[in-house]
């Protein structure tokens, strides 16, 4: 089994084949909490993903999230609708995952299912579907789930708020939607950053300009 998961790691997706096609039980392989399909979408390998589901891999809830297999995920939620907000077992909901790995259409199906639009990640991450929204540049999830509740506030690990990301990115219209749902604009990581002197680090002018303008 961990021939397969240094392959994943390595983006060997031939090796990956290779073993699947000895052995159909390393579909099921695992590297600790973490699903050896769950681990390839987090390395950014989706292809080396679809050699499991190629292979007859039956997803779980949130790996049909991550893979944004919509099919999967309304057939899994019509036999148990509490899935909505079911976690993967290394602790990140189903929600945030559809959004990282940007499948909007999944994100938008659960929350309509009344998915929690709060929930954090269950491990030290602790990342929330607003974390993942303003990380993948999608400003109109993270409107949507602002105005489902979600806190624009929330913290994930280091003390990171959706601002920080949106000041990282130099992202002034993605920071106006957080600042309408009550961002606060001051906000600093546990290590004293705020959203001004992330931005001013990358050069981003134009959003310090903005950010002094409304402070």
């Amino acid at each position: 089994m961990n021939d397969i998961i240094e392959a994943i790691k390595n983006n060997d997706a031939a090796a990956v084949a290779a073993l699947l096609d000895a052995d159909r039980t390393l579909l099921k392989a695992r590297d600790g909490n973490t699903s050896a399909l769950l681990l390839a979408m987090y390395y950014g390998r989706p292809e080396i993903a679809r050699l499991f589901t190629d292979r007859g891999a039956e997803l779980s809830f949130p790996e049909a999230c991550a893979m944004g297999d919509l099919a999967r995920v309304r057939t899994l939620l019509q036999t148990d609708a509490s899935l909505v907000n079911a976690f993967s077992e290394d602790g990140f909901p189903s929600l945030g995952l559809a959004i990282f790995f940007r499948h909007p259409e999944v994100a938008h199906e659960l929350i309509e299912r009344g998915a929690d639009v709060s929930a954090a990640a269950r491990n030290q991450q602790r990342v929330a579907p607003i974390h993942s929204a303003a990380a993948t540049d999608n400003r109109e999830l993270v409107r949507t789930l602002l105005e489902r509740g979600a806190d624009a506030n929330a913290r994930q690990q280091n003390g990171f708020v959706a601002l920080h990301t949106a000041a990282l990115h130099g992202d002034i219209e993605m920071a106006k939607i957080l600042r309408q749902h009550r961002a606060d604009l001051k906000a600093a990581s546990d290590d004293g950053k705020t959203a001004e002197s992330l931005a001013t680090e990358k050069g981003h002018t134009e959003f310090v300009k903005w950010l002094r303008s409304v402070n």
